[in-house]
């Protein structure tokens, strides 16, 4: 989330994105909501903390698909319905299934495709997780997504441990109702 100040009122408002484009600029509050335009003159970003990240950073082991060697993951998990709120244990069970990827679990029922984010799914999110932790999470290509995108990198061959890998532990995790550890509140 990004705090800005609008100048003309003196108000201090948290966005979920900011972007620029002529003499605007145009702020979403949600993720999937609508964009407003504010003139630049109006707008002030406020700098968070660098050490500052607007969700909690969870951490877990997994194989290196590649190497077969234990590495560390970082990852948020919020809500797909409210992106700002952390999924956090206890589980909210009813939400996370009102939000549930139905079409994805009956074509692959093994896990339930909880309606939740994973590092892949928020840009923003993306992009503090790669600049608090540059060492661990860098822009990678994903030869299943087509694209390059930030995500977790083994710590003994480099390589990119994708979304799709990532969001299956996950559900697994609240599926088996197992704790993830926070790494980073």
């Amino acid at each position: 989330m990004i705090k800005f100040k609008n100048l003309k009122t003196g108000e201090i408002k948290t966005a979920f994105s900011l972007r620029e484009e002529g003499e605007k600029t145009y702020v979403k509050f949600s993720k999937d909501g609508k964009e407003y335009g504010y003139f630049k003159s109006n707008v002030e970003i406020i700098s968070p903390d660098s050490d500052y990240l607007p969700f909690r950073v969870y951490i877990y082991k997994k194989e290196c698909y590649k190497c077969h060697k234990p590495t560390e993951i970082l990852t948020y998990i919020t809500y797909a319905d409210k992106p700002a709120e952390d999924v956090t244990f206890p589980y909210d069970y009813g939400r996370l299934l009102k939000h549930q990827n139905i079409v994805a679990h009956l074509q692959d029922p093994s896990i339930e495709y909880y309606g939740l984010n994973v590092i892949g799914d928020i840009k923003e999110f993306d992009h503090m997780l790669m600049e608090k932790y540059p060492e661990r999470i860098k822009n990678t290509y994903s030869k299943t997504k087509n694209e390059s995108y930030p995500m977790n990198v083994c710590s003994h061959c480099g390589s990119g441990q994708g979304w799709y890998f990532i969001y299956r532990d996950i559900n697994k995790f609240i599926q088996n109702k197992e704790e993830i550890q926070v790494f980073d509140k």
